[in-house]
């Protein structure tokens, strides 16, 4: 994977200002002072980035814990 065109601080914010404004990417490039292309790449990037560190920090029960969460998170969906 490429290193970031633009400093991590500034690729983080981008992202999670577009995933939090729910705004196109175009919008929330003009308010960065990004391109959409730029915009639209650190968004991938950054995903890229924090999906490779989903298993270091997102546990799942397994096991008995498996069955016990399974029963308590059911009847809440189904309401």
């Amino acid at each position: 994977m490429r290193s970031l065109s633009v400093p991590v601080a500034l690729a983080v914010c981008t992202y999670l200002r577009y995933l939090a404004s729910g705004d196109l990417q175009l919008t929330v490039g003009d308010s960065t002072g990004l391109s959409q292309a730029t915009v639209s790449r650190v968004c991938a990037q950054v995903s890229d980035i924090l999906a490779a560190k989903v298993p270091e920090f997102v546990k799942f029960p397994a096991g008995a814990d498996s069955a016990l969460a399974k029963q308590e998170l059911v009847p809440s969906l189904v309401r």
